[in-house]
C-alpha cells in the first residue's frame, strides 16, 4: 500500500501542491509553539525546594509618627530593634511555634522585591549577578531548605553562621560544582569584600513560572537588627512553623485563631500585630496578581489560539479533498476495495503528506535553532530537545489529520456501490 499511496501522491502533484505549502507553514509554527508549551511546563514541573506546610508569615506594622501614642526614640537609639527583638522572642515562646526565621523583603518566596549583587571569582576573572538574600539561619529551618547533597535545613543553619551560602546554580556557573565548600566570592566596590562559601542550597525558586536563580545568602545577624530603624524593621519579614499535629482546624482559621491569641503579645513600642497568614495563602495571593501568571495565561491562550486555528484549517482542507475525490472512491468501490481499505488508504495518504512536508520543515526549524532564536534558560538546545518537539508536533498533526479524513472517508466508504458510481 505504501507504493501505491507515493505513486497516487505523485500522481496528484498539482492539486497536492497547496496542501503541502499549508502543512509547511503550520509545521513550523506549530513546532516553535511546542518547544515553548514544553519549556514552559518543565519550568512549572521544577520543584521549589521550598516546603510551605505549617508555615505562617507574622506582618508587624509602625505606628504613625502621627498617632497620639506614638513614642518617639532618641536619635541613634537601639530601642526600635529591642522593643522588635523582644516581640520576636516572644513569638519563639509560643508553645506551638517550632522555629521563627526573619530575612528582607527581597528574600521571600513569592514576592515582587528583588535585591542583586555583582559578584567577582578570581578564578576566571569574570563578574556574576546574584539576587542577595539577607536571612537569619531559622530562615533554613522554617521553609526547610535542604543542601545540594540532601543534608538538612539545620545544616545550612550551623554554616551561614560562618560565611556565606550560595544556590546550587551559583554554584554550579562560578566553581562547576557543589562542592565549594572554603571557596571566595569577592564585591569589588570602594573597598574590596571577600566572602567565604560554607555551603550550597538546593536550586530553589521564587515562584512557579521562573527558573532557579543564582542567589547568595548572607547572615542577618541579630546585632544588624538592633541598629535598624523602625521603618526599616517594618518591612522585616518574619515566617515561623508550628509545630507537627498541632493545628486543629484548618491552617488559615489557625491563622486568625493565633492572631487573636497574640494581638497583644506580639506588640511593643510602635510595632503591632497586622496580619497573620498561612504561607500558601500567601501564594495563592501573589499568583493571583503576578504578572508572571498573567504572562503565562496569555501564553496558553496564544497558543490555544494557534492550535484551534491550525486544527481548522487542517481539518478543512483534508475534508475539501477527501469529499472532492468521491468520485474515485466510487470507482475503488465498484472494483473491489473494502471500506476499511478505503479509509486506510485515505489516512494513510494524508499521514504520508504529512511525513514528506516534515522534511523541508524540519530543516527550518533546525535553522531557527541554529539562529538563537530558542530559549536555552531552561534546557540547553540538544538533538534530544529537538527531537521531542518535532516528534510531538508530527504526532498533533497526525491526529488532526487522521480526525480530518476519518469522518469523511467513512461517510464516503459506507455509500452502496452503485450511488458511488454516480459520483463518476
Amino acid at each position: 500500500m505504501l507504493l501505491h499511496i507515493l505513486k497516487l501522491i505523485k500522481t496528484q502533484r498539482r492539486s497536492n501542491t497547496w496542501v503541502f505549502i499549508e502543512l509547511l507553514v503550520v509545521f513550523v509554527l506549530l513546532w516553535y509553539a511546542v518547544d515553548r508549551m514544553m519549556m514552559n511546563r518543565i519550568t512549572q514541573a521544577q520543584p521549589m525546594e521550598y516546603s510551605f506546610e505549617n508555615v505562617y508569615k507574622v506582618t508587624l506594622a509602625v505606628r504613625p509618627s502621627s498617632s497620639a501614642s506614638y513614642i518617639a526614640y532618641e536619635k541613634g537609639s537601639q530601642e526600635a530593634g529591642e522593643d522588635f527583638m523582644r516581640i520576636i522572642r516572644q513569638l519563639e515562646a509560643h508553645p506551638d511555634v517550632q522555629v521563627v526565621g526573619m530575612a528582607n523583603g527581597a528574600s521571600m518566596p513569592y514576592t515582587y522585591m528583588s535585591n542583586s549583587e555583582t559578584y567577582f571569582q578570581e578564578k576566571d576573572s569574570l563578574f556574576r549577578n546574584a539576587f542577595d538574600f539577607n536571612v537569619t539561619p531559622g530562615y533554613f529551618r522554617v521553609f526547610d531548605i535542604h543542601t545540594a547533597d540532601g543534608d538538612s535545613s539545620d545544616e545550612l543553619a550551623a554554616a551561614i553562621q560562618e560565611g556565606i551560602l550560595i544556590s546550587e546554580p551559583m554554584a554550579m556557573e562560578c566553581f562547576g560544582s557543589t562542592k565549594v565548600d572554603g571557596e571566595e566570592l569577592l564585591i569589588l566596590q570602594d573597598d574590596t569584600f571577600r566572602f567565604r562559601v560554607k555551603g550550597v542550597t538546593r536550586a530553589v525558586k521564587r515562584e512557579e513560572f521562573s527558573q532557579p536563580p543564582s542567589i547568595v545568602f548572607k547572615e542577618m545577624k541579630e546585632r544588624s537588627i538592633l541598629r535598624m530603624g523602625e521603618q526599616e524593621l517594618g518591612k522585616m519579614q518574619i515566617c515561623f512553623r508550628v509545630r507537627p499535629n498541632v493545628v486543629a482546624e484548618s491552617a488559615s482559621e489557625y491563622a486568625v485563631r493565633f492572631k487573636k491569641e497574640m494581638k497583644h503579645r506580639l506588640a511593643g513600642g510602635n510595632f503591632w500585630l497586622a496580619n497573620v497568614q498561612y504561607y500558601p495563602d500567601v501564594r495563592t495571593n501573589y499568583l493571583a496578581t503576578s504578572m508572571n501568571t498573567g504572562g503565562q495565561k496569555l501564553d496558553v491562550a496564544i497558543n490555544l489560539f494557534l492550535l484551534i486555528n491550525v486544527f481548522l484549517a487542517v481539518i478543512g482542507t483534508f475534508w475539501f479533498r477527501v469529499n472532492r475525490r468521491r468520485n474515485e472512491l466510487g470507482i475503488r468501490m465498484a472494483v473491489g476495495s473494502t471500506r476499511l481499505r478505503l479509509q486506510q488508504l485515505l489516512i494513510g495518504e494524508g499521514l504520508m503528506i504529512l511525513t514528506i512536508t516534515a522534511v523541508p520543515a524540519l530543516l527550518i526549524c533546525v535553522n531557527v535553532a541554529f539562529a538563537g532564536l530558542l530559549s536555552s534558560e531552561v534546557m540547553e538546545v540538544t538533538f534530544g530537545r529537538l527531537l521531542t518537539v518535532s516528534l510531538l508536533t508530527w504526532g498533533i498533526l497526525a491526529g488532526i489529520i487522521t480526525l480530518a479524513v476519518w469522518y469523511p472517508s467513512h461517510k464516503a466508504a459506507h455509500l452502496e456501490p452503485a450511488e458511488a458510481l454516480h459520483y463518476e
